[in-house]
């Protein structure tokens, strides 16, 4: 029979009474000879006497089957003990493992957010150039623009300063030739110097006027020469800037070609 802890226990049956009898008779072997040799024993005590041979037979056998259960049950406490210790321990290195992949989780996690965030900066740094080289574009072209139009005022402007220059030359030679082809003044006779303020003659008038109005003439096309050269200088300084601001831009380190001096066509005579 098995206890509550498990432990067996030899079963104790209760023989009948004429088992009892035949065990107290077998005590007393002398009576029990004593039946034997008077021959007046009964079927029945020998069947008993059978039946408690039998019996110890069984009992012997079950005690060694109780001793080989014994021995299987301590062999499987054992093993179950032995596995116990396996599992605590199986299930400390898996706990460890667990902890070592969510680190290595973790850290691939960080790895490819750290890649995306570079990747975006990248993409980002890349449309901030392109916005800034399109941004200083637009600013070039609308400087350029404006150089441009202030070339063509100053063209327009130096174009209408070269004509009145030549009108003004055409009058002068006018001038001289109607000077030259006037009728002859006439002869005075030298006399003899006398003391006095010198009263001036048509002729000094006309060459004071002529000095004069040539000298309006040089003045002017001084003023404009001056005025090219100084708006020259004020484009060659923007070239500059243009160029270091963005050395890429096509032309911007070429040198300006000096301009040639006008040269005015000569007039002919009027006749």
């Amino acid at each position: 029979m098995r206890t509550k802890a498990g432990k067996m226990e030899p079963v104790k049956e209760d023989l009948p009474k004429p088992a009892a009898e035949a065990q107290a008779a077998e005590g007393s072997g002398g009576n029990l000879s004593f039946y034997r040799a008077e021959g007046s024993l009964e079927p029945q005590i020998r069947e008993l006497i059978n039946r408690i041979n039998e019996l110890q037979q069984a009992k012997k056998k079950s005690t060694d089957e109780l001793g080989e259960a014994r021995a299987l049950w301590e062999a499987l406490h054992k093993e179950l003990d032995s596995l116990s210790g396996e599992k605590a321990h199986l299930e400390e290195v898996l706990s460890k493992k667990q902890e070592a992949l969510r680190m290595l989780q973790l850290h691939g996690q960080r790895k490819k957010n750290e890649a995306q965030r570079l990747n975006v900066e990248e993409e980002l740094e890349h449309l901030i150039g392109q916005h800034k080289d399109l941004w200083e574009f637009h600013i070039l072209k609308h400087r350029l623009a404006w150089e441009i139009h202030t070339l063509q005022g100053s063209r327009e402007q130096l174009l209408t300063e070269e004509n009145e220059a030549r009108a003004k030359l055409r009058e002068v030679e006018r001038r001289l030739r109607a000077f030259r082809d006037g009728p002859a003044a006439p002869r005075e006779v030298p006399a003899a110097p006398r003391e006095g303020p010198r009263v001036p003659s048509w002729k000094d008038g006309m060459k004071a006027e002529l000095d004069k109005f040539e000298g309006q003439v040089l003045a002017q096309t001084l003023g404009a020469a001056e005025g090219r050269v100084g708006e020259r200088q004020v484009l060659s300084r923007e070239g500059v800037e243009v160029q270091q601001a963005d050395p890429d831009l096509p032309g911007a380190g070429a040198k300006e070609e000096k301009e040639s001096p006008v040269h005015l066509p000569p007039t002919r005579p009027e006749a």
